[in-house]
């Protein structure tokens, strides 16, 4: 990154620079006329001047072109003009002035247009810039940056300086050409009076820059106070859990405050300074008008100075101020961007980068038999300890290599630097004789893959979290706007779009997570923009999956929806509207609320009973959670309420059972009190709150919520109809179309094997795996199970099938993880791979096996087959 900002600025925008200010100067002449032509007015046309002499009429745009005297002076064209009496005189010069207004407004909009454009233009190129070079970051200084100060410093703390670069140039020459034009102007048409303007202008130039010096600090202040807010809030955000975990929210909250309350103080001073200078400079500049009328009306009276040349004077200053106090403006802008500039520079310039891009011409990955060489390789942490020790091993590819040792001994140090997440060693490493860390990301990332103990996910599906490291073929024009156009199929294995998902799940099988994207996709929705001839297989699929329970004989297991029966087995909202709500306003939260639906519950009588519901439901729940604490798992999974909710039904309960207290329950109160009814299902709560009588009206109140379903409502739900395929609700209840009964036991476990089966017959199992991988795994994975984060990472790297593939920290000694590292084995056969291993692990299936003790080399072991030792108990010898 260029490090002086004027210098980036020239060097990517000379050509549109050089435009511009030629369009300055083409507008300077007709500055120059629209400042005259006020005097002609005046003298020419009002006072008569043009008209002495008996003379009736006066030539307007008269002239003569010639050469210059030198030259012999010699008349080339003589412009007659247009003769016109003094009226029309007087109005052909009003238009003329007129018609120099609108083209000095036009080159004034040109010129604030293209340096806008200009501006933007600079500010994305900036930006990427920036970007690109964070991604030239080592790991290392990677880990030593807070996310949201760097993304601060992109999005925000670049923003000023993009607004200047299309002013860098541009607006000292426009403003500085038209105030010295103006001031020429004036000079011309007495010298006194121009020297006054003179003066206060040189006044403004020296003095207030002098006085915003301390503005420019406390803007200083105020940008690196921002930032830390900023890194600050998002070290908090991140630390969430251990927050609420360990109750500093109050801490948390006290410390954000000392922050706002310093920034607070930086910005009122900075805003008392701001005004102070501005108030000088508006004094300043109503000063000189003063001047002017005294000192032109002196020579006016004086004849000195005739009358229009005083209003031409007072006309072209009105053009002075304003100029002025904007290039004053700019230099304090220049001060203050070029300063944000050098310390954005700064924050993106680290000692050491990572080799260049070579998207459009990666070199060429080291053969596949090439082997890794290891030479006093040593690697020291921030402070000084020793990671690991002088290390010299060779490792012969392809083969199964094996790092054992403790953790964080010198296996994970090995394995991060063979995985290049450790760039700042002594001694070297090399691959095929080239050095590691001078392989570009993108030459590396063709045959290497690193697997740490820390899934990096990004928000998106799991689709797209895998298939991110294929991401790597630059479609024509590098455009974004299609992401299939940059997945390298032939890396994958994969035929194409079609065939990619087989390969995804295949990965995602050997990391462990089949079962889970299976789970993903069978509970997962289709939407309603999904392919009609999908759903209409999923509901030839319901009726088969009912013949398959009647089969065998399970048909009891699942109640099915009927519109004149109680779905004992449903809660009582999904019973009242017998279908699925299509976004919020008839959502479980939104219903006790919803005006429709409490005016059918009130026709059906059902309001007060439903209250009483509510209210024992809130009882049992008080008693059974109250002493738990905030964030106990039993609140997600059998609480009605929430643990942060407790206090107010606690409360509504101590109104309720006042004397007369149903009457006392505020509709909010009463409409939460409904609100846990609806939630409730018999069979699995057990609180014997519903009866045959309850049940009857409810199916009354839900006859009643279809027929009477205002207009408005017709896309807020969708009912349940077994010939239709229900796009809002789970492929599960889409070929159940009904409940488990939750009062067989392992009845989930004996509907689910039979729906697999009718998938698996009717060729819908893709199906439902590939909307499992259109599952949101949300900031960093957080929606997931680590297992889950885990295999997607794993997967990630797989699916790109690299020559050299490291897992560091993941696979451990447990039976758990036995087949998942046999799997991944199988994968890589023929390849190389590096895994690290705890003490004490089986290891005679490795064709290598190095191990360590703490972060000395203790053994390097060439194995071809069983019988070997445990890797534990090797006896150690000299490494080479």
């Amino acid at each position: 990154m260029e490090p002086q900002l004027f210098r980036y600025i020239w060097r990517h925008s000379r050509r549109e620079q050089i435009i511009i200010l030629l369009i300055i100067v083409a507008s300077l002449p007709f500055y120059w006329i629209s400042l005259d032509v006020p005097k002609a007015i005046v003298n020419d046309a009002i006072q008569g001047r043009a008209f002495t002499h008996g003379k009736t009429v006066a030539r307007l745009f008269e002239g003569v072109i010639s050469l210059p005297d030198f030259l012999g002076g010699t008349k080339i064209l003589e412009i007659p003009g247009i003769p016109l009496g003094q009226m029309q005189y007087l109005f052909a010069l009003s238009g003329w002035y007129f018609v120099l207004v609108l083209v000095n407004g036009w080159f004034k909009y040109l010129v604030n247009i293209r340096k806008g454009i200009l501006g933007e233009w600079m500010l994305r190129r900036m930006r990427f810039d920036l970007f690109a070079l964070l991604m030239r970051f080592r790991p290392e200084d990677i880990r030593a940056v807070k996310p949201a100060e760097v993304a601060s410093m992109i999005k925000d703390e670049v923003e000023p300086i993009g607004a200047f670069i299309g002013d860098a140039f541009i607006q000292p020459a426009f403003l500085g050409t038209q105030a010295l034009t103006a001031l020429g102007f004036i000079m011309l048409q007495n010298f006194w009076m121009g020297l006054v303007a003179l003066l206060i202008v040189l006044v403004q130039a020296v003095v207030i820059p002098h006085l915003r010096k301390e503005q420019i600090r406390l803007g200083r202040l105020r940008q690196l106070a921002s930032r830390q807010l900023a890194g600050r809030i998002g070290e908090i955000v991140d630390g969430a859990e251990a927050v609420h975990v360990h109750g500093t929210a109050a801490y948390s909250e006290a410390d954000i405050d000392r922050r706002l309350r310093g920034l607070y103080k930086i910005r009122v001073d900075l805003f008392r300074r701001k005004f102070s200078v501005k108030y000088l400079n508006n004094l300043l500049a109503q000063l000189t008008p003063f001047f002017f009328y005294a000192i032109g009306g002196y020579f006016a009276l004086n004849k000195g100075l005739d009358i229009g040349q005083l209003v031409a004077v007072i006309a072209a200053y009105r053009d002075l101020p304003s100029p002025i106090k904007e290039l004053i403006d700019w230099d304090q802008q220049r001060n203050d961007v070029t300063v944000k500039y050098e310390q954005i520079v700064t924050q993106f310039s680290p000692e050491h980068l990572l080799p260049p891009s070579e998207v459009d011409a990666p070199a060429l990955p080291p053969p596949v038999d090439a082997p890794i060489s290891v030479k006093g390789l040593y690697v020291a942490g921030g402070r000084g300890n020793v990671l690991l020790e002088r290390t010299s091993v060779v490792m012969e590819r392809p083969a199964h290599i094996a790092l054992v040792g403790s953790t964080g001994s010198g296996r994970d140090i090995l394995a991060k630097v063979l995985g290049r997440q450790i760039t700042e060693f002594m001694g070297s490493v090399d691959i095929g004789g080239q050095a590691i860390t001078h392989i570009s990301d993108e030459t590396a990332s063709r045959f290497l893959a690193y697997v740490g103990p820390e899934a990096q996910l990004f928000p998106g599906s799991i689709r797209d979290n895998v298939v991110y490291s294929l991401l790597r073929r630059v479609p024509p024009g590098g455009s974004q706007s299609d992401l299939a156009e940059w997945i390298d199929y032939p890396a994958a294995g994969a035929n194409g779009p079609a065939d990619l998902d087989r390969v995804v799940l295949g990965a995602l099988e050997i990391g462990g997570a089949g079962e889970d994207i299976y789970r993903f996709g069978i509970l997962g929705r289709l939407g309603r923009n999904s392919d009609p001839a999908i759903a209409e297989r999923f509901v030839e699929a319901r009726h088969v999956v009912r013949e398959r329970l009647e089969a065998h004989d399970l048909t009891d297991l699942v109640e099915p929806f009927d519109p004149g029966h109680y779905n004992s087995n449903a809660t009582i909202g999904e019973n009242l509207l017998f279908g699925v709500p299509l976004g919020e306003a008839l959502s479980l939260s939104r219903l006790p609320f919803d005006p429709y639906t409490r005016s059918i519950i009130e026709a059906e009588a059902l309001v007060e009973r439903l209250t009483e519901i509510g209210i024992k439901i809130a009882q049992a729940t008080l008693e059974t959670f109250a002493d738990l604490p905030p964030g106990h798992p039993l609140f997600a999974r059998y609480s009605f309420i929430g643990a942060e909710d407790l206090d107010v039904f606690r409360r509504i309960l101590d109104t309720a059972h006042m004397p007369g207290g149903g009457w006392r329950l505020s509709e909010e109160q009463r409409a939460r009190l409904i609100g846990l009814a609806y939630s409730y299902v018999e069979p699995r709560h057990r609180l014997d709150l519903i009866d045959p009588p309850l049940q009857t009206r409810i199916l009354r109140a839900r006859a009643s919520f279809k027929r009477f379903l205002p207009i408005n409502y017709a896309d807020s739900i969708e009912f349940y109809d077994p010939g239709h395929f229900l796009t809002a609700a789970p492929i599960l209840d889409n070929l159940l179309f009904g409940r488990v009964d939750y009062g067989v036991g392992n009845a989930d476990q004996k509907v689910s094997a039979v729906v697999r089966e009718a998938l698996v017959d009717l060729n819908l199992l893709a199906a439902v795996y590939n909307l499992g991988l259109e599952y949101e795994v949300g900031v960093g994975g957080r929606l997931l199970f680590p297992s889950m984060r885990v295999a997607i990472d794993l997967a990630r790297s797989l699916i790109k099938r690299p020559d050299i593939f490291i897992i560091d920290g993941l696979i451990g000694g447990s039976p758990e993880t036995k087949p998942i590292l046999d799997g991944i084995r199988s994968q890589t056969s023929g390849r190389t791979l590096i895994v690290t291993l705890p003490e004490g692990t089986e290891t005679e299936d490795f064709d290598q096996v190095i191990s360590f003790d703490g972060p000395q080399l203790r053994a390097d072991v060439r194995q071809s087959g069983p019988g070997a030792a445990m890797a534990g108990e090797m006896v150690a010898h000299p490494a080479a």
